[in-house]
């Protein structure tokens, strides 16, 4: 045991120095040669090399989008690779952005802003509730640059690697509470007291308390945190993705306040209802906008009993 112990311990630091090398490397190119030339390379070479998550992307496009051909699918399949890849280097870049150059990539717009200063006004904080859709850690970082940001994230099980990942957030000051932190609600209520946004994506099947709402059509366990906490705070709740444009650029979709469904008198089943609705939402963009999400995530994994 001890030596499998040793043996995984140093594989994962072969890993964290492939990945640091790696990060290194990478931010020597010209950024829009490394976002628009080499990560699409890189993602069409991910794409063919992955096959179990190439099949995944496939298999659950098609159960979600049945009217479009096999062509169609496979060509949002591997858009999907190369974004994420484009995501994934976009966020080695995060130290060295100036905000003037961050600002000519992604920037929030005057209505963005304005609707945040509005529910900000009510003192209870503000929940930005979001995906894996477009570069989130963009978005993330667009809002911080105005406002006190907050995004809630899982730990990687890789500690050196967890740790440069947070380095990278917080460069562009973007402050993370680990969900699996014991002082994880304590850090999420201060935040909210001190007037603050907390962004949570609910748009994957994970090992936290969740329910099963609808989500293209089947039943899928969605984490019920964010609507639980917003219903017992009176924190107000917006859409706030990121949408990958042409050329390296982004821009956001916001909306107006969510406002929760009307209370049955029942809080679990008022969670239940919230949580829908919030995913109606997600559900929305993901359909007009396919390859800007994970499809290869095991969305339907948990089976309702």
């Amino acid at each position: 045991m001890g030596i499998i112990f040793y043996m995984k311990k140093y594989i994962r630091k072969c890993y964290y120095y492939a990945a640091y090398i790696f990060s290194k490397t990478i931010v020597l190119l010209p950024y829009n040669f490394a976002v628009n030339k080499f990560a699409d390379f890189m993602g069409t070479l991910v794409y063919y090399i992955v096959k179990d998550a190439r099949l995944k992307a496939r298999k659950h496009l098609s159960m979600c989008f049945p009217d479009k051909t096999k062509q169609e699918i496979e060509k949002i399949v591997k858009t999907i690779f190369q974004y994420e890849t484009k995501n994934f280097v976009e966020l080695l870049y995060f130290p060295k952005m100036s905000n003037e150059f961050f600002d000519s990539i992604a920037s929030i717009t005057k209505e963005q802003k304005e609707i945040f200063d509005k529910l900000l006004k009510r003192k209870k904080g503000l929940f930005a509730l979001s995906a894996h859709f477009g570069n989130w850690e963009i978005v993330a970082a667009g809002f911080a640059k105005v406002f006190p940001v907050n995004v809630v994230a899982k730990k990687i099980y890789i500690d050196e690697l967890n740790d440069m990942l947070v380095k990278y957030r917080n460069s562009r000051n973007v402050k993370v509470i680990l969900r699996s932190e014991t002082s994880s609600a304590r850090k999420m209520i201060k935040a909210l007291r001190n007037n603050e946004i907390i962004a949570m994506l609910i748009d994957q099947d994970t090992k936290v308390q969740s329910v099963f709402v609808d989500f293209f059509g089947k039943p899928a366990s969605t984490p019920l945190g964010l609507a639980a906490i917003a219903l017992k705070t009176g924190t107000p709740v917006v859409l706030c993705l990121d949408k990958r444009l042409p050329g390296g650029k982004h821009t956001f979709i916001v909306s107006d306040e969510i406002v929760p469904p009307a209370s049955c008198g029942n809080f679990d089943e008022d969670v239940k209802n919230f949580t829908a609705k919030l995913t109606k939402y997600l559900e929305k963009n993901i359909k007009e906008n396919p390859e800007q999400w994970v499809w290869f995530h095991e969305r339907w994994k948990t089976k309702q009993v």
